[in-house]
């Protein structure tokens, strides 16, 4: 080494240094032609950084997207230029759109490489810039650090998002003296949400008044309150006013399930009835960290114009607060430090139950689940998907991180699954309803929460885009149960055309395959799963051992059957609002 080197490090050595006094623990990725400095850099440093190897661009971003979601760090992942850019896509749109922080580091071909027909020459940060909260091309190696502080601090304060950096090899490779930079990191933003920041006192004001005032108030809470870890907040202040707690698919798990006022989940994909009857007799409705959008409102008819009902809204975007509703008030800031600032403004005491309103929601929210009851303990083959949710209800007692993907298995598990532990969290994609999220999703859950046990369900058409991660759980050895719910087809998809097209199905039928025999390949301990025995004693075997299991359980297809979606239902001539446990 000679004496200019020693006082200089290279692009690549600069940024795995700045992530490791982020605390970074993980960089998610894949290798490629133009990212081989950057991995070289990794290994200096493989001691403080781990590398976790995905088999998919797409999958390495779903795993950063989970690990943010649960360690409340930034995730963080990489990928090399052409192709590898482009199979990134999926993964940091859908987190940029939930508002989870995850940085995204694209290496690219040499600046003097440009407009020569480059093999996988693109512009990486023209791609990536309609989504995510901010994408930027690096093209000096000194602007490193300051650059992805920069990342950081956007990521994680505000409303949270994905973040794209694009480096050219001589960024990477690019020298910078180590007396001209620093490589320091910014406290605050290691972690997320960064830079909290409380609502306007006189807007808080406005909204205590009218929750006193209120003589039905509800609750409706979503994803962004996760965010926040605001799960105290929403309890006392549910508790406080005497107010049912709805949420979201996203809010599902923000209160423990077997509190009085925990009513459910709302919206077209798998309601609760009684929930759903909240919101439309409720008199004053607080959204908090809610987007209203369409499926929440049932495309926006709940709640359904009423004169005399008060719609709130709490949020830490201000192009979210009315912007599907006419708002009464709204208090714009962190979810957490709003509901705090709301109790403290309205004071000691508590609300009585109007009415006995509350009680009687909750005999429907009885009735509901009584009714339930059969259908989650059933007998009948093919095993139905609530039998295969009631299953897992009953063995999953200790904490555990429920992942699902969209698609079949949505309306069935935001319906009937019950969280036993209140450590136990549930995480679906809900942005843009990508398939193939929760095979690679286990693994970034139990690198975030190792002390919880990771648990997959996904369709066949999730299986088809993601399989190839069955190895690297293998690999990593990650402790997962994975149940796939085995129907031979695009099951969300042929219920629409039976609905819609008079059940002309066209594409969306394929070979029911024993997937227990290409899981065993992966490596995985796997069950083939056709009836109700079988189903008890092969989760029995998943979560009493600690090996990643797949457990490929053969289901009734959906169709037979329209699943608990409003929309579906309602236009099948059903009655949504009905107890009928679908």
């Amino acid at each position: 080494m000679n004496a200019t080197d020693a006082a200089s490090i290279n692009g690549a050595q600069a940024l795995v240094r700045i992530l490791e006094a982020y605390d970074v623990r993980y960089v998610f990725g894949v290798p490629g032609d133009t990212s081989v400095p950057l991995y070289q850099a990794l290994y200096e440093r493989r001691d403080a950084i781990r590398h976790i190897l995905a088999r998919d661009e797409r999958s390495a971003g779903f795993m950063a997207d989970v690990y943010a979601r649960l360690s409340h760090r930034p995730g963080v992942c990489e990928c090399p230029s052409g192709a590898g850019a482009l199979y990134s896509a999926p993964g940091i749109a859908e987190a940029n759109a939930s508002s989870i922080p995850i940085l995204l580091f694209t290496s690219g071909v040499s600046l003097s490489g440009e407009g020569k027909g480059t093999i996988t020459e693109m512009d990486h940060h023209v791609f990536f810039e309609s989504i995510s909260k901010w994408s930027n091309f690096l093209k000096l190696a000194v602007k490193i650090p300051e650059t992805v502080r920069r990342a950081f601090r956007v990521a994680t304060s505000g409303c949270p998002g994905a973040v794209h950096l694009a480096f050219p090899t001589e960024t990477v490779v690019g020298r910078i003296p180590v007396d001209q930079v620093s490589l320091h990191a910014e406290p605050e933003c290691k972690t997320y949400p960064s830079m909290r920041f409380r609502g306007s006192p006189d807007a808080i004001t406005r909204v205590a008044r009218h929750l006193t005032e209120a003589k039905r108030p509800v609750l409706i809470v979503g994803g962004g309150a996760n965010h926040s870890q605001a799960r105290s907040a929403v309890l006392a202040l549910a508790e406080r006013i005497n107010a049912p707690v709805v949420t979201t698919i996203s809010g599902q798990g923000i209160m423990p399930d077997q509190h009085s006022l925990a009513l459910g989940v709302i919206g077209d994909n798998g309601y609760h009835p009684h929930a759903m009857r909240a919101v439309e007799e409720g008199d004053v409705l607080l959204y908090v960290g809610c987007k209203l959008g369409s499926v929440s409102t049932v495309r926006w008819t709940l709640p359904s114009e009423r004169p005399g009902r008060k719609i709130l809204q709490v949020d830490i975007n201000p192009r979210i607060i009315g912007n599907n509703y006419t708002v009464e008030d709204a208090v714009v800031g962190d979810a957490r430090l709003v509901l705090e600032d709301i109790l403290t403004e309205l004071g000691k005491g508590s609300r009585p139950d109007a009415e006995g309103w509350i009680e009687h929601l909750n005999r429907s929210r009885h009735q509901f689940w009584a009714k339930a009851a059969a259908v989650l303990a059933g007998d009948e083959t093919p095993l139905s998907p609530q039998r295969v949710i009631g299953s897992l209800n009953r063995i999953m007692c200790e904490p555990a991180v429920v992942i699902a993907d969209a698609g079949t298995a949505t309306p069935y598990v935001t319906r009937y699954l019950k969280l036993n532990h209140d450590r136990s969290r549930f995480i679906i994609p809900r942005a843009y309803g990508g398939l193939g999220y929760a095979i690679p999703g286990v693994a970034g859950a139990w690198l975030a929460r190792p002390e919880a046990r990771p648990v997959g369900l996904f369709g066949d058409g999730s299986m088809g885009m993601s399989c190839g991660e069955l190895e690297t759980l293998v690999r990593y050895r990650v402790p997962a149960v994975l149940i796939h719910f085995n129907n031979g087809s695009f099951g969300w998809i042929k219920t629409l055309q039976k609905i819609h097209s008079e059940s002309r199905y066209l594409s969306v039928d394929f070979k029911a395959l024993d997937m227990a025999r290409v899981a065993s390949a992966f490596g995985l301990r796997s069950f083939r799963v056709e009836t109700p025995q079988q189903l008890e004693s092969g989760l029995a075997a998943a979560f009493s051992g600690e090996e990643p299991c797949f457990i490929d359980v053969v289901t009734r297809p959906i169709e037979e059957r329209i699943p608990p979606v409003y929309s579906w239902l309602k236009e099948s001539g059903i009655e949504p609002l009905s107890e009928d446990p679908y």
